[in-house]
């Protein structure tokens, strides 16, 4: 078995079910394909919505009694996984028509340990990323480098190695950290995910980034805890850019929020 899909999904009963189905409707061999699905503790229609895929065999669903993260959501179906690569698909995303066909053939020709492939808006099909950006990638290249939203697909093992962490905004420590430990890292510049911006829940939401600024900061902190030095060295300007952006979230905590304005 070739790719392990691991879609994580809180209180998102109206998209999940699109992302699973972008990726049925393109199996032609289920024995190439698992699907796993994370609910993390929703109180929607989340669990009503998923059970004909359970009845039918088609996905493998694992519950949290209680909200936990996505961090720890997707290191749920990381754990399970039982395929060589995991695929990292968000709930309100969607695999594009003709996606599945050319991950399958690319992860099947190229054993790299770690393959990105670009991503675009939904609603306009603007790139979310730099198509220029390509080819293997260093620590370094991750350092100096605004790289943009990408779909990751690592190895099984690597991803068990390097579980994620439950810092908002911040899933590149992951990576940052797979790639200064040395293993193989590819940029490829098709993107296969289509990116639903709609949602009062995502980062893109101005409200949304002030009531998650207090992990907006944690994850900067630690981006530049375990980072910042590499950065300083190789890019002293991007390592201040940093700082302020830390300072920018640490400012944002200070702002009143009300919850009506949700």
């Amino acid at each position: 078995m070739l790719l392990s899909f691991v879609i994580t999904a809180y209180n998102r009963a109206d998209k999940v079910c699109r992302a699973i189905e972008s990726v049925l409707q393109q199996i032609s061999d289920p024995s190439l394909v698992e699907i796993l699905v994370i609910d993390d503790g929703s109180i929607d229609d989340t669990q009503k919505l998923l059970e004909p895929y359970v009845l039918n065999q088609t996905i493998r669903l694992f519950t949290h009694e209680v909200n936990r993260g996505v961090g720890a959501a997707k290191n749920t179906g990381i754990i399970n996984s039982r395929n060589e690569y995991i695929v990292s698909l968000d709930s309100d995303d969607m695999l594009d028509n003709g996606a599945l066909e050319v991950l399958i053939s690319f992860v099947g020709k190229n054993k790299y340990d770690v393959i990105f492939f670009g991503t675009k808006v939904l609603q306009t099909g603007r790139y979310l990323f730099d198509p220029k950006f390509t080819g293997l990638k260093t620590y370094r290249d991750f350092l100096t480098s605004k790289i943009g939203e990408y779909l990751p697909v690592c190895r099984n093992e690597v991803m068990k190695k390097f579980l994620m962490r439950d810092l908002r905004g911040y899933e590149s420590i992951t990576w940052l950290s797979i790639a200064r430990a040395g293993y193989q890292i590819y940029y490829d510049s098709k993107p296969l995910i289509l990116v639903d911006y709609t949602g009062e829940d995502r980062l893109t939401n101005k409200i949304n980034r002030i009531q998650a600024s207090a992990k907006m900061y944690k994850g900067a902190r630690v981006y530049l805890n375990e980072f910042g030095n590499d950065i300083r060295k190789v890019d002293f300007k991007r390592y201040l850019m940093l700082n302020v952006k830390c300072i920018g979230y640490f400012a944002l905590r200070l702002i009143p929020f009300k919850r009506k304005f949700l």
